[in-house]
């Protein structure tokens, strides 16, 4: 069985590896920002908590809907390169 890791699954691999990564940089900033302010207001409308659960899963959906909308547009691009 000879399976081939094409660039839609090194795509997948390096958006998870991101995600992950920034989940674990938001417990460290979470722990250590905790310590100096109790909240944050992010664009004058979201109030977060500096705990380091919140700035995890805050840093995981930031970085998964940024990565989102990139492969999005690489998606769209390789499509009007085929046409």
């Amino acid at each position: 069985m000879n399976e081939r890791f094409g660039g839609r699954d090194i795509l997948l691999l390096v958006g998870a590896s991101v995600v992950i990564i920034s989940g674990i940089l938001g417990v460290f900033i979470g722990e250590n920002g905790g310590q100096v302010v109790t909240e944050i207001t992010l664009f004058g409308t979201l109030t977060l908590p500096t705990s380091p659960v919140a700035f995890s899963l805050y840093g995981m959906v930031v970085s998964a809907v940024v990565l989102a909308v990139l492969f999005g547009l690489v998606e769209f691009a390789s499509r009007l390169e085929d046409a």
